[in-house]
């Protein structure tokens, strides 16, 4: 439905109709992040397996955000096909509730990892040689372990629910993009307030660690020394977390506490245009969100000094590979 016809019809059920746009939009980005997400994150899980220094506390935060981010990738040809349709689910209900609930479990499992990161390279960092003496391993599962049970606890209910969000529209099926039962509009705003909590926690332990990490790197040349390169490199991996916050993580979860009242129609707006903004912004930001997918493995490369000669070797003999089965051409055969 374009601005003028819902200009006209201004009701909360075509609220949803108003950024038509996104079909397209969506369609070609995860289209791209799955053709670069998917070899990405492939490369960097065989990497982080087949390291020979052995299992470490952010080795196992490093591999369980890499698993969250290939769950992700997977399923991304369903929602492709979807908006490729122009928002027709031509799958079970089960199937568009599964794909939904990957959609949270990565994003805050990657918010929670990334925030374990950042203070794992704080303590690297304020207690470099207690670190170095020893393995929290245990920490490291145990932490893992609980944010994985929080995050598919917390996805179980859309599974369960999974008719409540298919809705037929016209010759269409709709896949979370329609909720009118009161009930179900509940336990959304809920879930929805739980996740943006979620969010301010992960995103105040980046923060926290940014700044405490910058100031023990304005202490005094001398005392750093021993271990400049380690504490430089921490502070480039905490910059590079906030990065990721900043950019994916935090235009969505503004905009969409926004939306979510509007769409669930706890906030009564009669301003069409401003409705309508807000819906095209929460297309906007929700597919920067999605980005996180191709963006966490380039924390490897300050994690892991050895990452980017491994993903250098690794397209040079993809590269020798194609080179050696190419048929030759017949000048290039000689007669001995």
């Amino acid at each position: 439905m374009n601005a003028s016809k819902y200009a006209e019809n201004c009701s909360e059920e075509h609220l949803y109709d108003t950024s038509e746009f996104k079909y397209s939009m969506s369609s070609i980005l995860y289209s791209f992040l799955f053709i670069v997400g998917f070899p990405v994150n492939i490369a960097s899980l065989c990497f982080l397996v087949r390291s020979k220094k052995g299992v470490t506390e952010i080795k196992i935060y490093m591999i369980s955000l890499t698993i969250a981010d290939l769950l992700f990738v997977t399923f991304l040809p369903f929602w492709i096909d979807y908006y490729y349709r122009s928002g027709d689910w031509i799958f079970s209900s089960f199937l568009c509730s599964l794909w939904g609930s990957l959609f949270y479990v990565n994003t805050y499992n990657t918010i929670f990892l990334l925030a374990l990161i950042s203070f794992t390279r704080y303590l690297a960092v304020s207690q470099p040689v207690k670190v170095a003496q020893s393995r929290q391993n245990r920490r490291g599962f145990a932490l893992t372990a609980l944010i994985w049970t929080i995050t598919i606890s917390a996805a179980l209910p859309i599974l369960i629910n999974h008719n409540d969000h298919i809705v037929k529209v016209g010759n269409r099926s709709r896949c979370f993009e329609y909720y009118q039962q009161s009930d179900t509009k509940t336990k959304l705003l809920i879930l929805h307030l739980a996740m943006l909590l979620g969010f301010i926690v992960g995103f105040g332990v980046v923060i926290a660690n940014s700044i405490l990490i910058l100031q023990r790197l304005s202490i005094a040349k001398e005392m750093l020394r021993p271990s400049q390169r380690l504490k430089t490199r921490a502070f480039r991996m905490v910059l590079a977390v906030l990065v990721i916050y900043i950019f994916c993580f935090l235009p969505y979860h503004i905009v969409h506490l926004v939306w979510t009242l509007l769409v669930l129609n706890f906030w009564k707006s009669k301003d069409c245009a401003f409705r309508k903004s807000v819906n095209d912004v929460h297309q906007v930001v929700l597919c920067l969100m999605s980005i996180n997918c191709i963006l966490d493995p380039v924390l490897y490369c300050f994690l892991t000094k050895n990452f980017k000669q491994y993903l250098k070797e690794l397209t040079q003999s993809w590269g020798q590979k194609c080179t050696i089965r190419r048929s030759p051409k017949p000048e290039e055969i000689q007669l001995s």
